[in-house]
Parts: structure tokens; sequence; C-alpha cells
């Protein structure tokens, strides 16, 4: 849908999560991804030497390959492979689930009864490649390279999609937003949990966790939703899937008369740093739609305040030969650093939810959420469509660490991500 300034208006679930603005002006595409975990591939690229010669004190480095597997659970199935500890595998990022994904993992040489060559199993496998003296971690992390296949509607898309690639490939780049994974596509609250723990909502935040049915999800569990909200808890408990993990933890907890903030603090400290990073991530989503709204979405354009590394003058971003970076919200110098107009964004959006730096240092959780540098355009690589099918094209390229291939594809087929199969 155009707005009357000529814009496409994003779906509704996309300005939910802070993405108020598409960067092209291309017309819809009407397409799909994701009809099978095999349409979806990703492989990642990383800075690790590989030696051949035995390491006593190393890291063996194996490739992993998923398939329709999150990545927590990948890990886990691997230590289990090779009969180590899963805290000790080290990984760079985070894959897919709904993909055939290829990424790396280090293991402690001493850690290894033996060393294993290959292993299986129905859904992962791992190949022996060599040793390293470094142990990956997400530093390590180049980016990512993407084969997409798309399940056009029509003779008419394959068009479309093709002068969207033109327009896009002009740009060389995307909006650094955060994507659809960050927040949830079929219950998109993460940030929403974050913002209520910052605010110190406690019974409000432990409520969005397991009540507040979303339209999207699978019947079950909006059945169970809806059951918690009405005050059936022990109904809700029986009703909840098994693998809503959390929920169910939740529910046990308040039955057993435990108050909301004693059950936030039992939740895994990662899980509750990933509901503040998530509002984090909502923020610099719409301080970078302000942004590029109020500079006539032009990407690159440099604002008084800017962080710029890598050159000098506006010109030389333009060609590619520098990083622009904007500010994420949170506790910190950065932040209190923030001037110009870049700061004034930032401050601005920080103002309308009514909160502050010093908000993200949750002490009562143990949590704090830095201000940190994010991309304002990332730029991609080997953009390319290969058409052997007409009604299913094959788009490939890579991005950046941080990058998100949603994000990409959500600037060409301009859809409603649940019924573009964003999951």
């Amino acid at each position: 849908m155009a707005s009357k300034s000529g814009f496409i208006e994003p779906p509704e679930l996309d300005k939910r999560l802070g993405m108020i603005i598409y960067l092209t002006r291309n017309p819809p595409v009407i397409g799909r991804i994701k009809e099978s975990f095999e349409d979806f591939y990703v492989e990642e690229v990383v800075d690790l030497r590989i030696v051949n010669g035995r390491l006593d004190k190393g890291y063996a480095v194996y490739l992993m390959e998923k398939r329709c597997m999150d990545t927590f659970s990948a890990i886990a199935k691997a230590a289990k492979l090779l009969d180590v500890p899963a805290s000790v595998i080290g990984y760079a990022g985070l894959k897919d689930t709904v993909a055939i994904t290829r990424q790396h993992i280090t293991v402690p040489v001493r850690k290894l009864k033996t060393l294993i060559e290959n292993a299986e199993d129905k859904k992962l496998s791992l190949r022996f490649i060599g040793f390293s003296n470094r142990e990956l971690k997400p530093g390590c992390l180049i980016g990512n390279k993407f084969k997409i296949a798309i399940s056009l509607e029509s003779e008419e898309s394959i068009d479309r999609l093709v002068n969207a690639l033109k327009e896009l490939t002009e740009l060389s780049g995307i909006p650094g937003f955060y994507g659809y994974q960050r927040f949830g596509v079929r219950r998109p609250n993460t940030h929403v949990v974050g913002k209520l723990i910052v605010k110190r909502m406690w019974d409000e935040a432990v409520r969005e966790i397991v009540g507040h049915p979303y339209p999207w999800e699978p019947p079950r569990s909006y059945e169970a939703r809806v059951l918690f909200e009405e005050g059936n808890l022990q109904e809700a408990l029986e009703k909840f899937p098994k693998n809503l993990f959390f929920e169910r933890f939740i529910v046990k907890k308040l039955l057993e008369g435990w108050d909301s903030l004693r059950i936030l603090k039992a939740l895994p400290l990662n899980l509750r740093r990933l509901y503040v990073s998530g509002y984090q991530s909502y923020l610099f989503n719409l301080t970078l739609s302000r942004r590029l709204i109020e500079t006539d979405l032009n990407p690159t354009k440099i604002l008084e305040g800017d962080i710029v590394k890598g050159v000098r003058d506006e010109d030389m971003v333009k060609m590619g030969s520098s990083i622009l970076y904007m500010v994420a919200p949170g506790v910190g110098e950065l932040f209190e650093k923030l001037k110009g107009d870049c700061g004034r964004i930032v401050k601005q959006v920080m103002v309308e939810e009514n909160v502050k730096p010093e908000d993200f240092k949750v002490d009562e959780l143990n949590v704090v959420c830095k201000a940190s540098l994010r991309e304002v355009f990332m730029r991609f690589k080997d953009l390319s469509l290969t058409v052997q099918s007409s009604s299913k094209p094959v788009l490939s390229f890579m991005l950046p660490q941080g990058g998100y291939a949603t994000v990409l594809l959500r600037e060409l087929l301009k859809q409603d991500p649940l019924k573009a199969g964003f999951r």
C-alpha cells in the first residue's frame, strides 16, 4: 500500500518493531521464502587460521551443518556427538532455524577423549577440518553468505523482482535494522518484555511472557495464554506445549506462590539479557527509521555527532570506504557523548519512550546493557539472481556481521512478513 508521499506503507508488524520506512521505493513483489527449509541456505565466513599439524593445547575445528534446527540445540547435539560439555564449544554466531546452515565450531583439544573425524545424526553433521590456536567467538565472524529461493506468484512478480534488485544494487546496501528474528514473528514481543523490565514493571513483564496471546500463534499456545489471562493457571499449565519451557516454568512458580521479581531472577541470565537488549534493538530501529526520514532516505549522509570510521569526508562514505555508526541507547559513555543532530534523534526517541540510559542497568536482575555502536548502512556483496525457474528464482548475497537477510528481503518483497514466510 502506497502512502500519500509515494512511499510504500510497511505492514503493521514492521511498525511494531521500529521499522517504519523502506529505503527503496520499488512496488511490492508477491512471493514467499522458506516454503521448505531447503530453500534457505546460510554459510558463515569467519576469521580463523586453520593449521594441519596437531595442537595439543589448541582447538579442534569442525564444520557443522544443521538442518531445520536452532543453533543452541545444534551445539547441544554436537556436544553429545563429540562427548564434551556444551559449554566448551566455541562458535561465532547464531544461524537461522528454518534453513540449512553451515558454521564452524571449536573444541579444546584437551577436552576431546578422542579426535572424531566425522559425526552425524538426522539433522546435524560434523566434519573435522583442522586445528587452530584460537577459540571461535562472536568477534571472529566476518559475515554470512546466503542462497535463498523465492517462490513467486506470477510472471509479473519476476519482472518486479528484477527491477527491485536493480534499485537495491544501485544503493549497494541495506538499512542496519535488526531483523524480525531479533524480536519474534508469530509472537513479536521480546522487546516488549524488555521495556517492561527496564521500567521495573515485573508483574507486567511476567504476564507478557506467559499471557497476552498474539493472533499468529499456534492454536494450543494461544488457548493456553487465554487460560492464563483468565486466571486459570492449572489449566494453562496443562495446555502449554512442552516446548514452551519457560512459560511452563513461570506458571509452576506462580502456583507455588513466587512473586514476579523472584521468577524473573530465576530465568537464565542470557534470557534476561535477551529481553533487555531486544528493547535496545527496537529503540535503534526506531531511531534509524527517524534518521532515514529526516535525511530523505540517504543512508550515507553524515550528521553532526556521527561516528565514522575509516574516512574523513562524506564523498568517501558514498564510495563505500568507510563505516557510519549510530548509537543504540543504553548506559555508558557512548550515550553520554551523543551530540548534534545524531544525538538529538536518539534522545528524542528516548524521551518519547520515557526511558533513560541508566534504566538499562537493571541491578535487580543482574543485567546491564551498555550503549553500543551499530552500522547505519550495511553493504552487501555478490548480490545476484539465478533464474532456472521463473516461479522460484534463487537470490545470492553476502552480508557483514550483524546483517539480517530478512532486512534485505524486506526491501525487495515489501510483504506482510508472516504471509511472506519470514519465520
